[in-house]
């Protein structure tokens, strides 16, 4: 890289959630930023496309108002199937002693919310490089310097936010490493429903059905009076690509499916993307603290649902704020002491839950005891969708005044 190079504090490579998080904290915390992405906005991406409590409130941290995209979908009551058919409606929005009530849960097409956080993004003063993909990385004296899209960039810090397949990780790491092999912890089928019943286009479902233990499937709700259905199965059985894509074939003709979508609904073409979720402290950074990995590229997603949005969003929020307090080792060392004391634990916790869940009696007895009484329900609901801390009862830690009775996002008291 001999040519001219622009010059600026951080590069991002990639401009999903994890990356337009990273982005837009760093420029509002007055770093020169640039982020190049291979797509054009908005851009269709494989996803679940819920939104957690936990999401809501670091998009809201971003200054991104979910709740007023055109295709956000508020969600009240999750409804969850056990494989012995028991359902468990658990309230996602209720209130409490503790807690106020107020919207916990949303649906919104990834390309409409990636689209929004770019734009904030560039709100902020970034420069947004569309159509930009990454084609070299290599250091440099007292930085990185990186090619996109024939743009010579050169930065101090490298935020790697480009996915499960990482580019950058596979340009710096032997082909050799663990992730360029399996990247999977999870597989996921999605596709778009329409002419859904009524039921479908206003309640989101989870089903637990004994099949795709500890794996699931769901059915979320769309602003177009559509559906979101998706089954989400975990890897490492040794099954091929072939025999997973059988189980969704399976899945799209089952009753739990076809009689809440209604003799009526059409599905657009299946999609299929991995799903990585685990996250190591190890192998956070590379270069000396210079490059720093987010989002699916640090394996970030939830070992026991699969969900990621929220994840990646914390990761891109931790390395910018890591990244923020100056020098480059020191930056490696706040993200991992971040990652180790939040992502890290929430993972370990959710591998037991997910261990629990690989069992038709684990996954009934789980549902039962969900269901068990008002207070199991609402708590429940809560904790699934990162109201509070998963941890917060095994590491006392986690715990501080009001962890338990924070409003509820874009809610006025908030």
């Amino acid at each position: 890289m001999t040519r001219t190079a622009e010059h600026v504090d951080v590069a991002i490579v990639g401009g999903g959630p994890a990356g337009t998080a990273a982005a837009i904290t760093l420029a509002r915390n007055g770093s020169r930023v640039i982020l190049c992405d291979k797509a054009h906005f908005p851009r269709e991406k494989c996803c679940g496309d819920g939104l957690t409590t936990g999401a809501l409130r670091r998009l809201e941290q971003l200054g991104v108002a979910a709740p007023k995209l055109t295709g956000f979908t508020r969600v009240d009551t999750l409804h969850v199937c056990s494989p012995s058919g028991r359902v468990a409606k658990i309230p996602l929005s209720a209130g409490g002693r503790r807690a106020a009530a107020g919207l916990r849960a949303g649906v919104v097409r990834r390309f409409e919310l990636d689209a929004a956080l770019i734009t904030s993004a560039r709100e902020a003063g970034v420069r947004v490089l569309e159509g930009h993909a990454l084609g070299a990385i290599e250091p440099v004296d007292r930085g990185i310097a990186i090619e996109a899209g024939g743009q010579l960039i050169r930065a101090a810090h490298v935020v790697a936010a480009d996915g499960a397949w990482s580019t950058v990780r596979k340009m710096l790491e032997p082909s050799g490493s663990p992730r360029h092999q399996s990247p999977a912890d999870w597989h996921a089928y999605r596709a778009y429903a329409h002419g859904v019943a009524e039921n479908a286009a206003s309640e989101l479902w989870v089903w637990f059905l004994a099949e795709l233990l500890p794996g699931y499937a769901w059915s979320f709700p769309l602003a177009d009076g559509g559906a979101n259905v998706g089954i989400c199965l975990a890897r490492g059985t040794g099954e091929s690509g072939r025999e997973l894509a059988e189980r969704w074939r399976r899945f799209i003709d089952s009753a739990p499916l076809t009689s809440l979508l209604g003799t009526s609904a059409t599905l657009e073409p299946v999609r299929s993307w991995p799903i990585p979720a685990a996250l190591s402290i190890d192998r956070l950074c590379a270069l000396e603290g210079r490059v720093l990995f987010v989002g699916d590229a640090a394996g970030a997603a939830d070992p026991f649902s699969g969900e990621g949005i929220a994840q990646a969003l914390e990761t891109g929020i931790a390395a910018a704020a890591a990244i923020s307090g100056g020098g480059s080792r020191d930056a490696a060392a706040r993200y991992r002491a971040a990652m180790a004391a939040s992502l890290a634990l929430e993972q370990r916790m959710a591998r037991a839950c997910r261990h629990l869940m690989s069992s038709r009696l684990g996954a009934r007895s789980a549902v039962r005891a969900a269901a068990a009484n008002t207070w199991t329900l609402r708590n429940v609901g809560r904790w699934l969708y990162e109201d509070f801390p998963r941890t917060l009862v095994v590491a006392p830690r986690t715990w501080h005044r009001g962890v338990l009775c924070q409003p509820p996002p874009f809610s006025p008291a908030a």
